[in-house]
């Protein structure tokens, strides 16, 4: 009994042995029959795997790019601290000339609501009342912007828009800035006005002043 004990145990060691070698061997592995699973998705020059947007993985660098949602809340108040400006703004439309109408309350400013939103691709219109020469309105002293000023924009969501003055120019009355109002391209601003001079007659200004101002995201 012991030496057929011993026989089938050396056997079975025998078999052990030859398939540890067979598994671990260094050669090449033989080719897989089960079907292959595919790739997973890679995004950037680092590999990823299918749970990607958990995070990426320790040492691996990424170029995701996550775009900030595009704003759809109307303006509800524009500030321009160097000019001590802080008003609601309304949404107003244009008659059947094209012209845009002016806000309700001659001390808020009118938002073209036919425009993009502020923030939102494309030029945002925001009008506003210069006043009397000697009895200035809300935008009575827009021309005093320069470079660099920062003019904010609180939407109605609560989210305030900061953007900074590039330029102003004058044009006369009755002419259309190049752009003004366009639904495409960059996020800007566009603030219009009254200037030049003023007909006392008819209370009218013969200029019309457009502040352009690019988008510079969120403020805080």
């Amino acid at each position: 009994m012991p030496a057929r004990w011993l026989a089938e145990a050396a056997l079975l060691a025998g078999v052990i042995l030859a398939t540890l070698a067979f598994t671990w061997s260094d050669g090449p592995m033989a080719p897989s029959v089960v079907d292959p699973v595919p790739a997973p998705a890679t995004f950037g020059h680092a590999s990823s795997s299918y749970f990607a947007w958990m995070g990426p993985a320790v040492g691996a660098s990424s170029n995701i790019t996550v775009q900030a949602p595009i704003p759809i809340s109307p303006p509800a108040t524009i500030l321009i601290p160097s000019l001590n400006v802080h008003r609601p703004v309304e949404a107003v439309g244009t008659d059947h000339w094209g012209m845009m109408y002016q806000p309700e309350n001659l001390w808020n400013a009118g938002w073209y609501k036919g425009g993009p939103v502020p923030g939102a691709p494309g030029d945002a219109v925001i009008e506003g009342h210069a006043g009397y020469p000697n009895a200035p309105l809300l935008f009575g002293k827009l021309g005093q912007l320069h470079a660099g000023d920062k003019i904010v924009v609180v939407l109605a969501d609560g989210s305030r828009r900061l953007f900074v003055v590039d330029s102003l120019a004058v044009w006369p009355a009755g002419k259309t800035p190049p752009g003004l109002g366009e639904p495409y391209g960059p996020p800007r601003l566009t603030l219009i006005t009254c200037t030049g001079p003023f007909d006392d007659h008819y209370k009218t200004y013969a200029d019309r002043l457009a502040v352009e101002a690019s988008y510079a995201g969120l403020a805080a």
